[in-house]
């Protein structure tokens, strides 16, 4: 559900009124007054009710630049609620997948976006929220989604032929914004550890039929190292979002956040917001996890040698600073076998992953016939 953020702060006296409202947020057309839907293709707001192209509000470049600014880390923990770049959000948690979104005041959505769930019951709260500055619009449209994902159907070779027939009563794909944050750091870290340097030590030996033959083996001489290195990253990228499978969340990889923009209701048009899940401290311990990787790799290259080993590693992290970003995702949930699957799709990228149902009978002709082709290849070296 897509949430509207006016200057300032709001809050909810009163327990929300449940409706079966639309799920995200509603701008009207300046011809006909239909819902308008952000269109990637156009890069626009569009009607589908009359096809009426209703431009998106202007954006300055001082607008722009302020969606781009790092924020600091340390201030952002210290500051007290009220601060302007906070909100006051209506949060709804879907009982089946743990989906958090954002709502707008007195309406509730009438099924999540990533498992299909209804949510019509579910008791709402509100949350003192950091406010997204900056969003990646989409790239690829709804027609593109649904045949990327249709694509990605007909390639599992081992899914049920029922499957297929399942998936085309799809009736397409949800556009989900998924929260992220981003964090840069400047990083000092004293470390201890040892250098390898590997040498050629030849001997000589005698071998089974008596003959005397020399080898050559590597042997590694080890030397005491320390030292300190200097580390700086920009923009390390964390979901905040829970909502995704860990063995699909690699396709929210690769954004290309150089084409950030501010953060308006015209690109949430038509989509669903989601609320983050992963708060900005648990956030950036996971992005020091990230940076240790880093670290590791510019600590071996200052060892040297040939091998390294690294025994203590004592980092300071200065300069932290953060963004809080929405990025596009296109999400389809389907039924089969009495079990929800859901399927992801990069909304900048194309890239795609998703859970499938696996046929037993496949597997077992598959395992059947690769054994009676390995059982003959065997008679075939007897003979």
């Amino acid at each position: 559900m897509a949430q509207s953020w006016p200057p300032g702060h709001y809050s909810f006296d009163m327990e929300p009124e449940i409706t079966a409202e639309a799920t995200a947020h509603v701008l009207p057309c300046s011809n006909c007054g239909a819902p308008l839907k952000f269109a990637p293709k156009v890069g626009r707001l569009t009607c589908p009710t009359c096809g009426t192209v209703n431009d998106a509000p202007i954006v300055s470049s001082r607008e722009r630049e302020a969606a781009r600014a790092e924020l600091d880390y340390a201030s952002q923990l210290q500051a007290q609620s009220g601060s302007s770049d906070e909100i006051t959000a209506l949060i709804v948690t879907c009982p089946q997948c743990g989906a958090q979104t954002q709502l707008p005041a007195h309406i509730v959505a009438s099924a999540c976006a990533f498992c299909a769930t209804p949510l019509m019951s579910v008791t709402t709260r509100s949350e003192q929220r950091i406010k997204p500055r900056g969003i990646v619009p989409f790239v690829l449209e709804p027609a593109q989604a649904q045949e990327l994902f249709r694509a990605w159907i007909r390639g599992r070779w081992f899914a049920p032929n029922a499957l297929k027939r399942t998936v085309k009563s799809v009736d397409g794909v949800r556009g989900v914004y998924l929260p992220c944050w981003t964090f840069d750091a400047q990083t000092v870290s004293d470390y201890s550890g040892e250098r390898g340097i590997d040498r050629e030590v030849r001997e000589t030996r005698m071998s089974s039929n008596g003959q005397s033959e020399t080898v050559t083996h590597t042997e590694t001489d080890w030397y005491p190292a320390s030292g300190t290195v200097h580390v700086a990253f920009d923009d390390t990228l964390i979901p905040a979002s829970e909502s995704v499978p860990p063995q699909l969340a690699e396709v929210l990889q690769g954004w290309d956040i150089a084409h950030l923009e501010p953060y308006t209701d015209a690109y949430v048009a038509g989509f669903t917001v989601e609320a983050y899940q992963v708060a900005l401290e648990p956030a950036f311990e996971k992005a020091r996890i990230a940076f240790g990787a880093g670290i590791q790799s510019a600590i071996e290259r200052d060892i040297g040698g040939n091998r390294q080993r690294v025994h203590s590693v004592s980092t300071q992290y200065n300069a932290v600073t953060f963004k809080h970003l929405l990025l596009p995702a296109w999400i389809c949930s389907y039924q089969f076998g009495g079990t929800s699957w859901r399927v992801v799709v990069n909304g900048q990228t194309g890239n795609i992953k998703g859970d499938r149902p696996w046929s037993k009978w496949k597997i077992g002709f598959a395992i059947a016939a690769v054994s009676i082709v390995l059982l003959w290849v065997w008679v075939l070296a007897q003979q």
